[in-house]
């Protein structure tokens, strides 16, 4: 009996120890035989493709599938509230019901604003809010009056603008709230149209949509907006960083259109200079200001690309008054915007100082865009009015504010006659925009 136990555990032991040894031995045969496979030129090439296939296909699914400028989010976002009644635009039945609108051309994400690009406009949309975060419609609610509302509107444009009559702009933000042209404002209206509001290049495009060197806004959904493309987003770029352009600093004015059609765009530049001097009664100023901040359609009209760093008076002497500092160099808004530090309270004072004029900006950039290859008869007239007018900064210490103003209105009429009676006798056929061909009936 006990040989025979003996005789079983020792059995038992020894398949035990065979079967620790199966992976080990296992494992060894799957190396020998990849040993062999490999030893093959022809499968080492194959199975390196297939290596660098998989990798292709990885990397072209993530640039096909990812989405940089959160498109979903926005979308799905936007179309929920646009169904359960809590926004509208003209928009939103294309985007969300018709499919229309695109927002699949990605241009750029920029904190909480995803930048689209669709035909020929610009999209602009808000990152949805997350749970939790506040929100600007505490000033608005459910079954406002169209009264309620245009004094909720008039504290936001007296806050922004000034004390100054705006009852027209009012009226305007409350036809354009209507967005189903019914007579009734909704909560759905009235809580989009506070939402583009409260966006600053809406707010100023909004501001100046009367002027044609503005761009049009052609539709809103909620937060999103889209206003029209130009055709070229600058006038130029100086750029000094380069060996090419230390050796040719004029590189850039090789592709530059024609004198008469820059001269056109040009028109467009003064007529900036006016609209931002006398809208809504109050100044504005681009505190970002370069050429390029302007761009030109097709039909070489000047329109405004970037109206981000333009802001009213109001609101910049506000802006400055609320920083702290310890320097004037920390009182600075924008590029150009800038005040004087009180040192004493460590704040910044509301007015701004040593600002040079717009006007003579656009006659800086008129030296280097307009003022070369100029016909003989208009050489001389034009170089001296520019530069008459860039010598304007010079005399900004020893004039009043009203005297400087006198001068900046006359350098505008003196530059828009120069160039308006040279572009009127020229042939200037690319301003005749083309018309459809009518359809012919059978």
């Amino acid at each position: 009996m006990y040989s025979w136990s003996r005789r079983t555990s020792w059995s038992v032991r020894g398949i035990r120890m065979k079967l620790q040894h199966v992976p080990t031995q296992t494992c060894k045969a799957c190396i020998r035989c990849s040993m062999r496979v490999f030893e093959s030129e022809w499968t080492r090439y194959c199975f390196i493709f297939v290596i660098l296939s998989t990798v292709c296909c990885l990397l072209f699914g993530w640039v096909l599938f990812r989405d940089p400028c959160f498109e979903w989010e926005i979308r799905t976002s936007l179309c929920n509230d646009y169904q359960n009644g809590l926004i509208a635009g003209s928009l939103c039945y294309d985007l969300c019901i018709e499919d229309i609108v695109s927002l699949s051309s990605c241009i750029e994400q920029d904190g909480q604003h995803s930048v689209f690009k669709w035909e020929d406009q610009v999209i602009k949309a808000r990152l949805p809010e997350k749970e939790g975060s506040q929100s600007n419609t505490d000033s608005i609610w459910e079954g406002m009056t169209q009264t309620d509302f245009s004094n909720v509107i008039k504290n936001l444009f007296t806050r922004v603008l000034g004390n100054n009559d705006h009852s027209s702009l009012i009226k305007r933000a409350l036809s354009y709230a209507d967005f189903n042209r019914d007579g009734q404002l909704t909560y759905g209206e009235v809580n989009s149209l506070w939402q583009l509001l409260q966006i600053q290049e809406f707010q100023t495009l909004f501001i100046f949509q009367h002027n044609s060197v503005f761009p049009k806004i052609n539709g809103t959904c909620g937060s999103l907006y889209a206003y029209e493309a130009a055709y070229h987003q600058m006038l130029y770029s100086k750029n000094t960083s380069s060996y090419i352009d230390r050796a040719f600093p004029n590189r850039y004015r090789w592709h530059l259109p024609e004198f008469p059609k820059r001269m056109h765009i040009a028109l467009g530049l003064l007529e900036y200079v006016y609209t931002t001097m006398e809208t809504e009664n109050t100044k504005f100023y681009m505190c970002n200001f370069s050429p390029k901040n302007f761009g030109y359609t097709e039909y070489f009209e000047m329109k405004v690309s970037n109206v981000q760093g333009i802001i009213s008076e109001q609101f910049l002497n506000k802006t400055l008054q609320s920083k702290t500092c310890e320097t004037d160099a920390d009182c600075l808004y924008g590029d150009v915007c800038k005040s004087r530090c009180n040192k004493n309270i460590h704040r910044c004072s509301g007015v701004g100082v040593n600002y040079i004029p717009d006007l003579v900006k656009i006659c800086h950039i008129l030296q280097d865009y307009l003022v070369y290859n100029l016909p003989v008869k208009l050489k001389y007239t034009l170089s001296h009015v520019v530069a008459d007018c860039i010598r304007m900064a010079k005399k900004l210490h020893s004039k009043s504010a009203s005297m400087i103003l006198v001068d900046q209105n006359l350098a505008l009429d003196r530059l828009n006659q120069v160039l308006w009676n040279e572009l009127k006798y020229a042939e200037n056929k690319w301003l005749t925009k083309p018309t459809k061909k009518p359809s012919v009936m059978l």
